[in-house]
């Protein structure tokens, strides 16, 4: 559970539509929970490791997969806390039917609560198709080192995509198809981080 003074104590049995956009709203003004977004409403506090070496995108084999499930698991872990309270969340683009199959490879999101719709071709029409939009459905989870294996590897494979959220660090960690992205609270923790895992950050001079 965490704690925010104009939204109370949020859990899965607390959360609902409105408590999310009030926190959202409250911590984000400037983004909608589009996740591949961020990077560019927040340059100053992301950065992005890779998930394989020499920037591999696509593990291909048992051992790849391994490297890429420690690498995430090790970074996560040293963003949160053990058992930290996380929101997980995760769009639904249009009536994308294989994407709902794809989620329900992995998850019940039954359980997921659908907190908003994003009219994305009206709010981004220089990026996205008219009628382009994107339901997002959230809930908490806490966070256990390998617990997420398989939803990490499906996202690695882009067969989903997942936010992790930590609102007691004003945190959002975003693996995709390549690697992770990650918001920080500050610039300076953000330094701090792609100090400590330099081995992994992308060669691209925008850190892509």
């Amino acid at each position: 559970m965490f704690y925010n003074d104009e939204i109370g104590m949020i859990n899965d049995e607390g959360m609902n539509a409105e408590t999310f956009k009030i926190f959202w709203q409250t911590k984000y003004p400037e983004a909608y929970p589009v996740g591949h977004e961020l990077k560019w409403t927040y340059p100053n506090r992301w950065f992005r490791i890779h998930s394989l070496p020499e920037s591999k995108r696509y593990a291909e084999s048992e051992k790849e997969y391994q490297i890429l499930l420690k690498r995430q698991n090790e970074l996560i872990s040293d963003l949160v806390e053990k058992k930290a309270t996380l929101i997980l969340l995760f769009p639904l683009y249009g009536q994308d039917d294989w994407t709902i199959d794809n989620y329900g490879k992995i998850i019940d999101y039954k359980k997921f609560l659908r907190v908003d719709t994003i009219n994305l071709g009206a709010l981004r029409p220089d990026i996205y198709e008219e009628e382009a939009s994107c339901d997002i459905f959230v809930r908490v989870v806490s966070w256990e080192p390998n617990k997420f294996d398989a939803i990490l590897k499906l996202i690695a494979d882009d067969e989903i995509k997942m936010m992790f959220i930590c609102p007691e660090k004003n945190l959002i960690i975003t693996p995709y198809d390549g690697g992770v992205d990650i918001i920080m609270e500050t610039s300076q923790l953000r330094d701090e981080m792609k100090a400590k895992y330099h081995k992994w950050l992308s060669k691209h001079p925008e850190g892509l």
